[in-house]
C-alpha cells in the first residue's frame, strides 16, 4: 500500500459515517421543508458544499442552503435564513456578506445558509447565489476515482497549512482544490502541474477570463468568468503549496498530510534561542474584539503592517514579525535587527542651488531639534537633528494612538494596550507564538 492509499484509509468517511450523514441530511431537509411550508415561504433547500459533491473528508461539516426567489427582499431573506436556522443545536449567527447559523444537528456540525434562486452566475444578488451551480458543475465533471484525488488534494493542503480561503489562511479553498483535479486529472497531476506555476499564472477549465486579475495566482470559475477561484491565495501560501509539491514528489510522506503538531518551547529554552539570535524583541497586545474571524483577521494584517511602516519610517529594522490571537488577545510580536538608534539621526535636504534650498535652511538653522548644521554634503545640504525617540518601545508608546489599526482594534486599543520588551515579551502564554516565530521549519519537517 502507497503513502496514497494509507492516507486515503483515513480520510474517505466511512461507510458507517456516509450512512449517519445521508439520515442526518435526510432529516434535516425535512424539517427545513415542513418549515418552509408552515410559515409560506417560497423556497427550496438543498444540500452544498463538499458533501454534496461527495469530495469530503471524514469529520467533514454539513452545508444546507436555502434558496429564495429574486423578488425576496435581502431583509428577508436574511431573516427567514436565521430563522431557519433555529432548527440547529448550539446555533450561532455567523455573518460573511449576510448572516447564516452554524451549529449542530446528530453530533455534525451543520451550516444553513439563504441564498438567491439563479440559474447563471450573471443573476446573483449575493455572493453564496453561485454554490448550486459550483456543485451542478463539479457533479456534471468529476470522473470515476476523482473524488478521491479531491480528498487527497485537500487533506495534503491543510497538513501543509495552505487549506482554506477563509481570511486566517489565506490558502486553497475547497472548491479550488476540486477545480485543479479536474483541471489536472489526479492529486499528483496537480503538483506537478504546479512546479511550472509562477506569480500571475490564469489556470482556466471551460471560460476564459472575463476580466483581468491582478491576484498571485488565478483561476476562472467555469460557472463565473468575472470571479477567481484563488483570489484568497496569497503569494506566500502559494510559494508554500509549490515548495512542498516539490518536496513531495521527490521523496512521498503521511507528514505532508498529518504533520507532528508544533511543540512550544518553554520559556527559559525561549530565553535562550532568543538570545543566541541576538535581537530586540517586543509584544503588543490587545484586547480581541469580539467579531467573526473573517472581519477580525483583515484587522489584524491592517495593524500589523501600521506597525511595521512605522518601524520602517523610523529606521527600527525589523528582522521578523507575526500577529496571533492567543486567548481573547490579539498580539504582535516584533525581533528587530535594530530597536535602538542614536539620538542623532541625518536629515537630507535639497541640492545648494534649487531655489527651496533657502526653505530648509530657515527651518533648520535655528531649530530646537538641530544638533549640527545645516552643512553640505556633496550638492546637499544636511542637517544632524535630535530623534523624538530612540527605541522602538518609545516609537509604539509615543504614537500607536496616530496609527490605523482596523475599526475594531482600534476601539479595543484605546481600552487596554500593552507593551512587553526585551525578555519579558517571552511569555508561557505567547510561547506557541514565540516558537512558530524562531522556529522556521515547515510542517512536514517537524
Amino acid at each position: 500500500m502507497n503513502v496514497e492509499e494509507q492516507i486515503l484509509s483515513r480520510i474517505r468517511p466511512t461507510a458507517n459515517e456516509e450512512a449517519r450523514i445521508e439520515a442526518v441530511v435526510r432529516e434535516i431537509l425535512e424539517r427545513l421543508r415542513a418549515t418552509l411550508q408552515k410559515r409560506g415561504w417560497d423556497a427550496k433547500p438543498f444540500l452544498a458544499g463538499s458533501v454534496a459533491k461527495g469530495t469530503h473528508l471524514t469529520g467533514t461539516e454539513i452545508d444546507v442552503f436555502v434558496a429564495f426567489p429574486p423578488d425576496v427582499a435581502r431583509e428577508d431573506l436574511e431573516t427567514r435564513g436565521l430563522a431557519l436556522g433555529e432548527i440547529l443545536e448550539r446555533g450561532a449567527h455567523l455573518y460573511a456578506e449576510h448572516p447564516y447559523t452554524r451549529g449542530w444537528y446528530g453530533g455534525f456540525e451543520v451550516e444553513i445558509v439563504p441564498c438567491y434562486r439563479i440559474t447563471d452566475a450573471s443573476q446573483r444578488m449575493s455572493a453564496v447565489d453561485r454554490t448550486p451551480l459550483h456543485v451542478d458543475y463539479v457533479l456534471g465533471r468529476v470522473k470515476d476515482g476523482q473524488t478521491d484525488e479531491i480528498r487527497l488534494l485537500k487533506a495534503w493542503a491543510e497538513g501543509i497549512g495552505v487549506y482554506g480561503a477563509e481570511a486566517k489562511i489565506l490558502g486553497f479553498s475547497g472548491y479550488l482544490c476540486e477545480l485543479l483535479v479536474l483541471k489536472y486529472g489526479t492529486f499528483r497531476g496537480v503538483l506537478e502541474a504546479s512546479l511550472a506555476w509562477r506569480r500571475g499564472l490564469v489556470v482556466e477549465l471551460d471560460r476564459p477570463p472575463g476580466r483581468s486579475f491582478e491576484e498571485p495566482l488565478v483561476v476562472i470559475d467555469p460557472v463565473d468568468p468575472n470571479r477567481n477561484v484563488a483570489s484568497a491565495v496569497s503569494l506566500e501560501q502559494l510559494a508554500t503549496f509549490v515548495h512542498a509539491a516539490r518536496e513531495y514528489l521527490q521523496k512521498p510522506s503521511e507528514r505532508f498530510f498529518f504533520p507532528r503538531p508544533l511543540k512550544p518551547l518553554a520559556v527559559p529554552r525561549l530565553r535562550s534561542v532568543a538570545k543566541q539570535r541576538g535581537g530586540g524583541l517586543l509584544a503588543i497586545s490587545i484586547p480581541a474584539p469580539a467579531i467573526t474571524e473573517d472581519v477580525l483577521y483583515p484587522q489584524l494584517r491592517k495593524a500589523h503592517r501600521a506597525f511595521l511602516e512605522a518601524f520602517h519610517r523610523e529606521e527600527f529594522r525589523v528582522s521578523d514579525s507575526r500577529f496571533v490571537l492567543v486567548g481573547k488577545e490579539a498580539v504582535f510580536l516584533f525581533e528587530f535587527a535594530v530597536a535602538a538608534l542614536p539620538r542623532v539621526s541625518r536629515h537630507e535636504g535639497p541640492p545648494v542651488w534649487v531655489k527651496n534650498a533657502q526653505a530648509f535652511l530657515d527651518k533648520w538653522e535655528r531649530n530646537a531639534r538641530t544638533i549640527a548644521g545645516p552643512f553640505i554634503q556633496g550638492d546637499r545640504w544636511v542637517v544632524d537633528v535630535a530623534r523624538d525617540v530612540t527605541t522602538a518601545l518609545g516609537l509604539v508608546k509615543a504614537t500607536w494612538r496616530e496609527l490605523s489599526l482596523g475599526k475594531d482594534l482600534d476601539k479595543a486599543a484605546r481600552r487596554s494596550l500593552r507593551l512587553r520588551f526585551g525578555t519579558d515579551a517571552l511569555r508561557a502564554t505567547y510561547a506557541e507564538a514565540w516558537t512558530r516565530l524562531f522556529d522556521k521549519r515547515f510542517p512536514w519537517e517537524r
